[in-house]
């Protein structure tokens, strides 16, 4: 009743730890994972702060180099007609702030030409000029790269009026100091977090694994045979997996059922056959051992053939019952034609009945009825029913001699009948037959586990089940199962 792998084998101590080594580790997986988010994290922020240290320096000297501009613009003026300057001592003042770094500068006219400073500083800003505005850039010169503060202005009086242009320079040793050690303490400050992150998340995986290792000593801890659902409080990211914890014993718990049922049923049903065939023997020996008639002992000899085809009889329904009880289990519905096993049951059984004086026929117009179903295991219900049927009519009786299997169509499902004009069952014993070794009648050949049987395959396909009374008398099985829809096989 189960699958089983082929090569299926119990491991030994060393195969098993050496097998625990090399599977995949959930907790490293989940701890890799984190560090990788938190270095990718950890690489785009020390990349933003690199980037803010360098804007903060520049922001904090440019400051000081607007100042110095400031107070050299201030300082220009027209003098007969020429441009002049006289530089102030506090402008480079401003800038000695920044001890180790060098200051270039360079004050020219458009109409003039060079007035004072470097003369070979020759520097352009990358956009446009706009009269007023001050831009910094940065731009090499001298063999370095220098930040730059470039002005250009209207001096007008009464005679003249020229442009001039302020160029002053400073080496960015400074603010490449200032921006390192901004960016080392950030730097600091991101990998003391990422290391905290990570230890957090070392012990927030223990954490998060901690409920598999407890439905892991729960499980551990049970009794041999102790298969009732898992009762212990999880968080939801588990909750599923017990469920399937609980779901998978409770098929198994069916399964163990099952089994035991079957062994009962085996060992109820064989041992009367057995003890039966026994006494059979025994009672042919004692016959031929006193030389009593050939008539006798052909009537003897002829028991034990009988009770051998009941026995026989009874291992093939056991046997049935275990392939469909397998099947039940193991083997999804598929789409089938309800009339196949149904034809074919009918042509089994045909026979059988004729020889017990019984009309089998098959009452049905339908050329196609298909449903969601094991053709197999309709098939033993409706072998069931009609040996039921068959066993259960009269020879003796009114159109007991009769048993019809009709097959109907309604808009939502099929209706398969299953009609004697036997003796009929009575209402208090409606409910019962279908339980398991249940007999209303001990003296008719039986074993009580057919119909329980049939009940299971019922349940099964969802179908449904009644037992009807049979005008004038008898009894009707009506079995309805519901037609395929197209959703059902998408």
């Amino acid at each position: 009743m189960w699958q089983k792998s082929p090569n299926h084998r119990t491991l030994s101590e060393d195969e098993e730890k050496k097998a625990l080594d090399n599977a995949p580790s959930l907790r490293f997986r989940f701890i890799l994972a984190g560090v990788l988010v938190i270095g990718i994290i950890a690489s785009l922020a020390i990349n933003l702060i690199f980037d803010y240290s360098q804007k903060l320096a520049d922001l904090s000297y440019d400051r000081l180099l607007r100042s110095a501009l400031l107070q050299m613009d201030e300082n220009v003026g027209l003098m007969r007609n020429e441009v002049s300057i006289d530089i102030p001592w506090s402008a480079f003042a401003t800038l000695a702030q920044a001890e180790e770094d060098r200051v270039f500068y360079k004050v020219e006219s458009l109409e003039q030409g060079f007035i004072t400073g470097y003369q070979d500083l020759d520097s352009q800003p990358p956009q446009p000029p706009v009269l007023d505005k001050i831009q910094f850039y940065n731009q090499e010169y001298s063999g370095e790269m220098v930040r730059f503060a470039w002005v250009q202005r209207h001096i007008t009086d009464p005679e003249t009026a020229q442009t001039v242009r302020i160029i002053l320079g400073q080496t960015r040793l400074s603010r490449e100091q200032m921006a390192s050690a901004v960016t080392q303490k950030a730097v600091e400050v991101v990998v003391l977090i990422a290391l905290v992150a990570i230890t957090l998340i070392i012990i927030g995986s223990h954490l998060v694994l901690r409920p598999l290792h407890r439905i892991e000593r729960a499980l551990e801890e049970r009794a041999m045979g102790d298969l009732t659902p898992i009762d212990i409080n999880t968080p939801k990211e588990t909750h599923h997996l017990k469920v399937a914890i609980n779901h998978f014993m409770a098929r198994l718990q069916t399964n163990l059922e099952q089994l035991e049922n079957y062994t009962a049923d085996a060992a109820h049903q064989l041992r009367t056959p057995l003890a039966s065939l026994r006494a059979l023997a025994e009672n042919a020996r004692d016959i031929s051992s006193v030389g009593n008639s050939p008539e006798r002992q052909h009537q003897a000899l002829e028991n034990i053939v009988k009770q051998c085809d009941t026995l026989s009889q009874t291992v093939t329904l056991l046997l049935n019952q275990a392939v469909v009880s397998h099947r039940l289990q193991t083997h999804r519905l598929e789409p089938i034609d309800l009339l196949a096993p149904i034809t074919a049951s009918c042509r089994e059984q045909a026979v059988t009945a004729l020889h017990q004086g019984i009309q089998l026929s098959l009452d049905c117009e339908l050329k196609e009825t298909m449903i969601l179903g094991d053709a197999f295991s309709i098939q033993q219900m409706m072998q069931n029913l009609i040996e039921n049927a068959v066993r259960y009519s009269r020879a003796d009786v009114a159109h007991a001699t009769e048993v019809i299997v009709q097959v109907e169509e309604f808009e939502r499902f099929y209706r398969i009948k299953v009609i004697d004009y036997g003796d009929g069952i009575p209402d208090i014993e409606k409910e019962r037959v279908f339980e398991r070794f249940y007999r209303g009648r001990y003296d008719i050949a039986g074993s009580g586990v057919g119909l329980a049987m049939v009940k299971d395959i019922v349940d099964h396909h969802a179908a449904r089940i009644q037992i009807l009374d049979t005008e004038p008398k008898g009894t009707t099985f009506q079995v309805d199962f519901a037609k395929l829809r197209f959703e059902d096989t998408v």
